[in-house]
């Protein structure tokens, strides 16, 4: 295989697996309600609406439906920042908390298939290797042309 052919062999397999059925999925709970339980529960609690919208990199039209949609779930609170009462911060509730364990024993429970036909061996070189993927300069949306 040339070159040539190598890059674009590379691609199109990122290019399916990015759009496979299995990952549409995640990317969709990534950017969705599940990111943004993820991020207050593991990362970080009490953060504006324009924080989440930075890290999750959604819109800010797409923030506000998922906020109220976890709101009216009761799995959030919006709250009055301490030091500045003119900012609202995103608080996680103990059953956003809850809700946020189940589905990430969820998406872990997915993708035990793979590991399964991959081996722990495979498996570990596979995050290794996306490790390296992502480090590469090329994936930095900063460095985009």
């Amino acid at each position: 295989m040339t070159e040539e052919n190598l890059g674009e062999s590379l691609y199109n397999l990122l290019a399916e697996l990015l759009n496979s059925k299995q990952n549409r999925k995640v990317l969709d709970s990534i950017r969705g309600e599940y990111g943004v339980l993820r991020y207050l529960s593991y990362v970080e609690d009490r953060v504006s609406a324009g924080m989440l919208t930075e890290q999750l990199h959604v819109v800010p039209g797409r923030m506000t439906d998922i906020l109220n949609s976890l709101e009216n779930k009761k799995l959030i609170e919006r709250r009055s920042d301490d030091e500045d009462r003119r900012r609202i911060r995103v608080c996680i509730t103990e059953i956003g908390k809850k809700q946020a364990v189940k589905l990430r024993e969820e998406i872990s429970k997915e993708y035990e298939g793979l590991f399964q036909v991959l081996g722990r061996k495979d498996t570990l070189e596979l995050i290794r290797l996306l490790k390296i993927v992502l480090a590469y300069p090329g994936n930095d949306p900063e460095n985009a042309d």
